[in-house]
């Protein structure tokens, strides 16, 4: 198993909305897309409140030597023994990752479907760092869409 990258401790604010302002207000850059699918209540997100260990995952961990579908790598990450981790975590974990280098864009595997912008599409949330600012920014989240063994995707795991 994968060593554990950082935990999440349960946010102090009482909704996502109070979260993104938060996040602003510390310099975070959120794209038009985010604030978009937290905001479309069609996705109902909600703040977790308990604190959750997070995981760095390549592609090529989970066992693909060539390009692959996000269907594929989902299935891989939950038959080794990880979980898909709810939209709202990815919020809070730019609060701890701030070492994060730059030029580097960091997906998180949140469930398909779960964020979904108010034209029908679905995203995936990422972390960026550049111009000597962080963002929150998306990805597109279609099952058919094509990773390379050196991406890398923010996991979960129960606790034992």
């Amino acid at each position: 198993m994968k060593k554990k990258w950082i935990t999440i401790k349960s946010s102090k604010r009482v909704s996502i909305k109070s979260e993104i302002s938060y996040l602003k207000k510390k310099g975070v850059i959120l794209s038009p897309w985010i604030e978009n699918i937290f905001f479309n209540k069609k996705n109902q997100i909600k703040l977790s409140r308990n604190n959750v260990d997070l995981y760095r995952i390549k592609v090529k961990n989970l066992g693909f030597k060539n390009p692959t579908t996000l269907q594929k790598i989902y299935k891989k990450i939950i038959q080794s023994g990880y979980k898909l981790v709810e939209p709202d975590l990815a919020l809070r974990a730019r609060l701890y990752y701030k070492d994060q280098k730059r030029g580097e864009w960091l997906r998180f595997a949140t469930p398909f479907n779960s964020m979904i912008d108010t034209d029908g599409v679905p995203h995936l949330p990422k972390l960026g760092r550049a111009l000597n600012k962080y963002f929150i920014e998306t990805y597109w989240s279609y099952k058919k869409a094509i990773f390379h063994p050196h991406n890398e995707f923010i996991v979960t795991k129960d606790k034992n």
